[in-house]
Formats: structure tokens, C-alpha cells, sequence
């Protein structure tokens, strides 16, 4: 029995990653990660979600197959980070801040890993679809 993972799945996890950031950095420079949705269960950032959903699609290319819970793990590995960064940062304004910040993120984090799980499933089968040659 092997604890390794594969290392299509490890190659997937990192090219993922790189995407990732790449394509979050790229909306915080162009300053367009602030056209989410309002809801009463907090903001949806549509933007975030996209860029979710095309880094773990490209894992899931790449891995070909068990790509759907590292692609998961490794979005809310991310989000919870960057969350506790963003309050480690944040001034001290009102004790109100830091049932806001769980709130909003968790809302975003719920979206982001079910956007994590289908576009690595998305990706894992279009990977199957090419090896096969059926369209």
C-alpha cells in the first residue's frame, strides 16, 4: 500500500496553485475582487469563484483522476490562511469585525470548495474524453 500520492496528483496540486495565485493576484491588482454579491449569509465574490473553478479544472486535467479532494483541501488550506492572515492584519475597530470576517468566509469558502470539487471533476473528465479520442 502506498501513502505516496501520485505524481501526476502532486504536479496537479502545484500547477494548481501557481494558477491560482496567478489569476487572485492578477483581480486584487486589477482591483476587481469587489464585485461580488451582497447576501444576508455574506458577499459572494463571483470573480474568486472563477478563478477557482479554471486553477482546479487545469488539476484536473492534469491529474487525470483523484483530483476532487486535494483540489478541495488545498482551497480551504488557502482560504482559511489568507482568513487568518486578513485578521492577523486587520485593525482592532469593534468586536463585531471578527464575527463579520467568519461569516463572510465562511460563506466563500463553502462556495469555493464545491467550485473546487466539480471543476476538478469537470477536468478529470475531459482528460478521460482525450485519452479515449471520443468527443
Amino acid at each position: 500500500m502506498r501513502s505516496i500520492p501520485p505524481p501526476r496528483r502532486l504536479i496537479a496540486c502545484a500547477v494548481a496553485l501557481v494558477v491560482l495565485v496567478a489569476l487572485t493576484g492578477a483581480l486584487f491588482l486589477l482591483h476587481r475582487s469587489n464585485g461580488g454579491w451582497s447576501t444576508p449569509l455574506g458577499s459572494v465574490e463571483i470573480l474568486d469563484l472563477l478563478a477557482v473553478a479554471i486553477a482546479m479544472g487545469v488539476g484536473g486535467v492534469i491529474a487525470r483522476q483523484g483530483f476532487g479532494i486535494a483540489a478541495v483541501g488545498l482551497v480551504l488550506l488557502i482560504g482559511i490562511t489568507s482568513s487568518m492572515a486578513a485578521y492577523g492584519g486587520a485593525p482592532a475597530v469593534h468586536g463585531g469585525a471578527v464575527h463579520w470576517l467568519l461569516r463572510n468566509t465562511a460563506l466563500q469558502l463553502v462556495l469555493s470548495a464545491i467550485v473546487a470539487w466539480g471543476a476538478a471533476v469537470a477536468g478529470e473528465r475531459i482528460a478521460a474524453r482525450r485519452r479515449t479520442g471520443s468527443a
